[in-house]
């Protein structure tokens, strides 16, 4: 196993890492595996003072043992609701089922934001330097962002509850099925994830993360 340090200060970070943090660093960003993305993301998230999770990484995956546990927790919780309600409440929704999926499956799993690529489209893509500046002077009452949110699990598993909601015609007709995927990016043949930040201290902090109420 092996764990993701929270780095202390910039010039301490690996180079490879300094690189994807520096402005500019997309076509770096675009030849990194997931797990190389993340360790980047975490280390974003820290530098900017939003206490990401610890994550630790493990070789065994959890899929599909444990596929059936996490499509029925998903449809019971989220299949009810509108594809407009999922996407707005994105955030929210997430957050919950996060609670749900790590007291059913006995493991955390880290709350994960960033952009989807698929079919040569970057979905729910916002540069990281517009982010930033999110932090810095936030955003207007009731604006939306373009931003995209799943877990990831020890194993880099991606859990992606509102995607088929807000690309139905990018969404597989199982993840439609299902309401959500669950699986490895390196099995996903056409889309890949790209975090930029971890944990929820974003969207807390830019007052867009509104946790859902009412179930």
């Amino acid at each position: 196993m092996s764990a993701i340090l929270k780095p202390v200060m910039h010039w301490k970070l690996p180079h490879w890492i300094r690189r994807i943090l520096l402005p500019g660093a997309a076509g770096v960003d675009a030849r990194l595996g997931y797990e190389a993305k993340l360790m980047a993301a975490h280390a974003r998230t820290a530098l900017a003072g939003l206490q990401p999770p610890p994550f630790t990484a493990e070789s065994v995956r959890y899929a599909p043992a444990t596929a059936q546990q996490v499509h029925r927790h998903i449809s019971r919780t989220l299949g009810h609701l509108s594809e407009d309600l999922v996407v707005r409440q994105r955030f929210g929704l997430v957050l919950l089922m996060r609670g749900l999926l790590e007291r059913e499956l006995r493991v955390p799993l880290t709350y994960t934001l960033g952009y989807v690529y698929q079919c040569g489209q970057r979905l729910y893509h916002t540069p990281i330097v517009g982010l930033e500046q999110m932090l810095l002077t936030g955003i207007a009452p009731g604006a939306r962002i373009s931003l995209h949110a799943w877990l990831t699990l020890p194993s880099h598993e991606v859990v992606d509850l509102t995607f088929w909601a807000a690309f139905p015609a990018f969404a597989s007709e199982q993840e439609r099925i299902h309401r959500g995927l669950f699986m490895h990016p390196s099995q996903m043949a056409a889309r890949s994830y790209h975090p930029q930040w971890v944990g929820d201290g974003f969207v807390r902090r830019i007052g867009i993360l509104k946790e859902y109420e009412g179930w």
